[in-house]
């Protein structure tokens, strides 16, 4: 009896672990990941060096013309 036991032990490790060979396999052949090139663009620089407002220094928020008379 006792070797019957362990018979159907050693029966089921091995059907386990052919099972389990068998469903690794399924994953082997196929690709998880994708693999994508990315082309990197970097948008322009704008260098200037001073931008001059001329009503932003005379510190009055009145237009210095009048507009529609």
């Amino acid at each position: 009896m006792k070797t019957l036991k362990w018979k159907n032990t050693l029966l089921y490790i091995v059907a386990a672990t052919v099972w389990g060979l068998l469903i690794a396999s399924l994953f082997m052949g196929c690709n998880l990941y994708e693999k994508e090139e990315v082309q990197v663009i970097r948008c322009p620089r704008i260098e200037t060096d001073t931008i001059t407002v001329p009503e932003w220094e005379s510190g009055t928020d009145e237009p210095t013309e009048e507009v529609g008379h």
